[in-house]
This record gives C-alpha cells, structure tokens and sequence, in this order.
C-alpha cells in the first residue's frame, strides 16, 4: 500500500472513530450530569466491596429491633463502605454510630457525605480494640467476604457488644460459615443467590442476628 493510500485509510478510520464517539456523546452527558445530584457511579470494585442493596439493609436494620432498644444506644459499624447500613439506622436515630472504614477512597466518600452523628475511623477493624472505641449496643455490617474474612470480622464484631448486645450481620453461606457462625445465631436468613446481582456478584449469602451472652 503506497503513502497516499494509507492516510486515506487512516482518515476514513479516523473519521468513523469520531462518528462513533459522537453517538455516544449523549450516554456520557447524561453520565456526568448526575455528579451533581451523588448519583453517579463510584468505582470501587477494586476494594472487594459488594454494597448492600437498600432492601437488605432495611431488614437488616429491622433484625435489631432498634425500636424496643434501651435510649441512648450506641451502634458499631465495622466495614462501612459507602454508607448503605448507615442510612439504614437513620429512622431509628441512634446516639452515635461508630462507622470503620479502612479504604482511603471509600473514607473520603463517607466524609463528603457527613453524615450527623457519625464518627469515622480509618483503620482495619480487626486490629482495633474496645478501648479504641468503647462497648456498644448493637452492631450492623455487611464485612468482605475474601479469606474467610467475614467470620474473623463478625467474631470480632462481637467482642466490641456489651452483654445482652446484638449483632446482625450478612455473610457468605456455605459450611465454614455453617460450622462457625450459624451456632452462635438466633436467627439465620438464606438470602437468594440474585440479592448482589447488581453489585457484578450471585454469591450464596445469609443473614444472622447474635444476641451476646
């Protein structure tokens, strides 16, 4: 192919290249346009976090029956990600709400939303402490689920309760989880493999509610 006749090729690429880009102008306008009202996506994929559908975290919320808890009640939520349990606990208006969160994007998202009566902590849950926090009522989370993760993060969760304190949680099913977590369970709720299907997965999920002895 001689000079001439490849950048005429070159052209009618680049040309239907830029026609392209043009019918897709319109999907990307509309895209951008809803930065402005926090509805935009946020790519977050690349720290494991499957958020929690809304419905999930309502019944989640409902599983404490936050309604009958003693006031004041402090709340622990110990992989906050990017905020859905948190404004599951909005209608029951705790005293504080502990929130761990221990990606740099995702905190930085959870801070711009300044939720009232929030408190953020950057740090990995499992290296914290009571003493770093104090003791609390209740615990909701929804923790990662890689390693096993989810059953160090809920048996920890549940160091931070105060007796008579409940945990509600969701965790992958299968029989670690069986094994370890179901026992400790006074209510233990199979989710439908579809429940995270917006969230890229159809992982096999439960949720569970532990009342500390």
């Amino acid at each position: 192919m001689n000079g001439f006749h490849r950048l005429h090729q070159l052209r009618m690429e680049n040309d239907a290249a830029g026609y392209a880009m043009e019918e897709m102008r319109p999907r990307f306008e509309r895209i951008a346009g809803r930065h402005g009202n926090g509805t935009a996506p946020v790519a977050v994929s690349a720290y494991q976090l499957f958020q929690t559908p809304v419905p999930i975290a309502t019944h989640l919320a409902e599983l404490l029956d936050l309604k009958s808890m003693p006031r004041p009640f402090r709340m622990l939520e110990p992989s906050a990600g990017l905020g859905r349990l948190l404004d599951a606990l909005l209608p029951y208006d705790p005293a504080m709400v502990q929130a761990v969160e221990i990606a740099t994007p995702l905190c930085a998202e959870l801070y711009r939303q300044d939720r009232a009566k929030v408190n953020l902590h950057q740090r990995d849950f499992l290296t914290m402490t009571p003493g770093d926090t104090g003791f609390f009522d209740a615990v909701i989370m929804n923790p990662p689920f890689h390693m096993r993760s989810d059953i160090k993060h809920i048996l920890h969760a549940l160091t931070f309760l105060k007796p008579g304190g409940k945990l509600a949680a969701i965790c992958m099913a299968g029989p670690h989880r069986e094994a370890q977590l179901r026992p400790l369970a006074s209510k233990w709720i199979s989710l439908d493999p579809a429940t995270f299907a917006e969230t890229g997965t159809r992982v096999q999920t439960a949720m569970l509610l532990i009342t500390k002895r």
